[in-house]
């Protein structure tokens, strides 16, 4: 009885700090707090505004584009990269303090892009896709758990600026978030909201030096695009959709050091640049309120559960060792993921990852190949990463 009880009080509580749901003027916020992006950048604190390159730079950086490789002196350049996360362990991914048993998540990013002189471009896409905790949907003749799938596309032209050492960018981001339920009848699509943002971002470069400077800005992402094609938004199967989609607008500004035997910023020719080295990152990381932004999981349980009602700070950090040059990388980081709800405080990530050169092959050149295995974790959150990719 004592244990119904404290259950009881439990659930009364939550139910008093979340309103239901009465109307479409809310909407769901979109903020990624944990580090997100290349298994590199998730393995040293999510820290990369400064060493951002290629099309995984981009992700935080859309001037990196432009920004070389030490040993690129060609004329043109290509790039890729693949990269995907798994949070199934996780109880609580978002941090919005409701502690479940499934509330896992997926993420994959991916991205393409050249270089042609100065000039470079890349596009980039991520996905992620996690269960709504706890919730069901009446639909298609049966009753079904609930998922989110958020996909971000991005288009990134970046160019670089000898006279001052500098990689210059801008970049358009369009944010799309699909809830469903988990059946493959027509009618279990059951919303789509979609959005649009800007960013620009700068990497500076200082020749022969052994540190960069980078930062970027990013607009809001604001939507009210509403696709639900398969019922009333005001009752889609019991439940009352928002009106939007929304994003707070984010600065980022980060450092970087190498401790290596000759100078960082110089391009040195060759294919691969072999030598022992030591990289040191960090990142600030500040992100603004939502206006009217709530939780994705709350609407679940019918509620509105506010999130980014203040601006947010992080603090991110990582080092990377090349300790066999050509052949194995070590990383580790950390960072502070700020409370993104009311009344749920943040918490402190540790990270980690190894990077393993595999193979050789040539393609427009010789090239290696490397798998990277990567670890984020802490309270109620663990994070495993898998890349495959070029090592540079």
């Amino acid at each position: 009885m004592r244990a119904a009880s404290v259950l009881l009080l439990a659930w009364s509580a939550k139910a008093a700090a979340n309103p239901a749901i009465v109307d479409r003027n809310y909407a769901i916020d979109l903020y990624d707090g944990v580090a997100l992006g290349n298994s590199a950048t998730v393995a040293m604190g999510g820290a990369s505004a400064a060493n951002a390159f290629g099309t995984s730079g981009t992700l935080v950086n859309p001037s990196a584009p432009a920004v070389r490789h030490t040993t690129d002196t060609d004329s043109w350049s290509w790039d890729y990269h693949l990269d995907y996360l798994n949070a199934s362990l996780s109880k609580d991914y978002d941090n919005n303090g409701v502690v479940t048993s499934g509330s896992g998540l997926a993420a994959i990013t991916a991205g393409l892009g050249g270089r042609w002189h100065d000039w470079g471009a890349a596009i980039t896409a991520s996905a992620q896709n996690a269960p709504i905790a706890d919730a069901m949907v009446a639909v298609a003749g049966g009753n079904f758990t609930m998922s989110a799938t958020t996909l971000r596309l991005q288009v990134a032209a970046a160019k670089w600026v000898p006279q001052i050492d500098t990689a210059i960018g801008v970049s358009a981001t369009t944010g799309q978030l699909t809830v469903k339920a988990d059946c493959s009848a027509p009618e279990c699509q059951l919303f789509q909201l979609s959005g649009q943002g800007l960013e620009a971002g700068a990497t500076w470069i200082p020749r022969r030096q052994d540190f960069r400077i980078g930062a970027a800005l990013a607009s809001r992402i604001i939507g009210g695009n509403v696709t639900a094609e398969n019922c009333d938004p005001n009752n889609c199967a019991g439940y009352i959709l928002p009106d939007q989609v929304v994003s707070g607008w984010r600065l980022v500004a980060g450092g970087a050091y190498r401790w290596a035997p000759e100078p960082w910023n110089q391009l040195v020719g060759g294919e691969f640049r072999d030598e022992r080295s030591v990289t040191v990152v960090s990142d600030v990381v500040i992100t603004g309120s939502a206006p009217h932004g709530y939780g994705l999981e709350a609407f679940g349980q019918h509620e509105l559960q506010r999130s980014g009602k203040y601006v947010n700070t992080s603090l991110r950090g990582g080092v990377e060792y090349e300790w066999l040059p050509g052949r194995l990388r070590l990383r580790a980081g950390s960072y502070w993921e700020p409370g993104r709800f009311e009344g749920v405080s943040g918490r402190l990530h540790g990270t980690f990852g190894i990077e393993v050169r595999v193979f050789e092959f040539h393609a427009w050149g010789r090239r290696r190949g490397r798998i990277t295995l990567t670890g984020d974790v802490a309270e109620r959150y663990q994070n495993e990463g898998i890349s495959i990719g070029f090592w540079h």
